[in-house]
């Protein structure tokens, strides 16, 4: 029989020729400073060719996400965090709502991430959604148009650490408390190929013991978003970095975090280039 044949289905689907390659998403998690390690992985995914369609972001993941999907490269990226402190993106506040304001973010993210440009998700190289949750419905809010900026940091606002965001009359927190590994967001975005990273392995989460009330309040809630990856059991592929001993506030570990995320991947780049067919010909 000539052409290639696939089961879908009931159904044996026979290619005269070469059929499309599968979309590809990536579901990026959060992990707070673990963060950093998305660095590493979207450096091996570009270095071995794996194409990525489509971005979904939870927390630290929609920073990364949404700024690759912007066109920052990881070796922008990795300049980027590597001078990054707590009190350039956070001041402390009166803690009716947080225990620090995060407006700050939202400055640093286009001035010195965007070269100052208020980028809205129209002018995106890649299809991409951040995503929060509202914390008076309890609704996941995928957030895919308007300033980047804006949806980065609503997404990344770890309720009570962070001040919330108050956007389209709505206030929301960290999507994490809902679905910190959104592979089912990457797939309404079109990915039929789904490569999930999980910033939170099974085992230690605080990576020492809490040192202070932001430590240890950031560690609980973290331990609860654990508990949201089962979304993650809709991905084709999971890469988990081995960071489980790196707290989750601790953004002076640069280099063993992005180096975490790229061992990790390449692990999976075989599995993952033989999933998509990327290293066969036309049959």
């Amino acid at each position: 029989m000539d052409g290639r044949a696939e089961l879908e289905g009931m159904y044996r689907i026979v290619w005269e020729g070469e059929p499309p390659r599968p979309r590809v998403g990536l579901a990026l998690g959060g992990g707070a400073a673990r963060g950093i390690a998305h660095i590493g992985v979207l450096e091996a995914l570009e270095e071995h060719a794996i194409p990525i369609d489509c971005i979904a972001g939870t927390s630290a993941g929609s920073i990364a996400g949404g700024l690759y999907a912007a066109g920052l490269s990881p070796a922008r990226m990795r300049e980027l965090v590597q001078q990054l402190r707590w009190r350039e993106i956070t001041k402390f506040t009166l803690p009716k709502m947080g225990l620090l304001d995060f407006d700050r973010i939202t400055a640093w993210i286009e001035e010195e991430c965007l070269e100052g440009r208020p980028v809205t998700f129209q002018e995106l190289r890649i299809p991409f959604a951040a995503v929060a949750a509202d914390i008076t419905t309890g609704e996941l809010v995928a957030i895919a148009e308007g300033r980047l900026a804006d949806a980065l940091r609503a997404s990344s606002s770890v309720p009570g650490i962070f001040t919330p965001m108050e956007y389209r009359g709505r206030l929301l927190v960290d999507g994490g408390i809902l679905n910190n590994l959104p592979a089912s967001v990457a797939r309404r975005l079109g990915a039929d190929y789904v490569i999930a990273v999980d910033l939170l392995p099974p085992g230690i989460i605080g990576g020492k013991r809490p040192q202070n009330v932001m430590e240890l309040t950031l560690t609980a809630i973290y331990m609860l978003m654990r508990s949201t990856h089962n979304d993650g059991l809709r991905a084709d592929r999971v890469i988990q970095p081995a960071i489980g001993h790196v707290s989750l506030i601790d953004l002076g570990r640069v280099d063993e975090l992005i180096q975490a995320g790229r061992e990790a991947t390449l692990a999976l780049i075989p599995q993952i280039r033989a999933d998509l067919r990327l290293d066969h010909g036309p049959p």
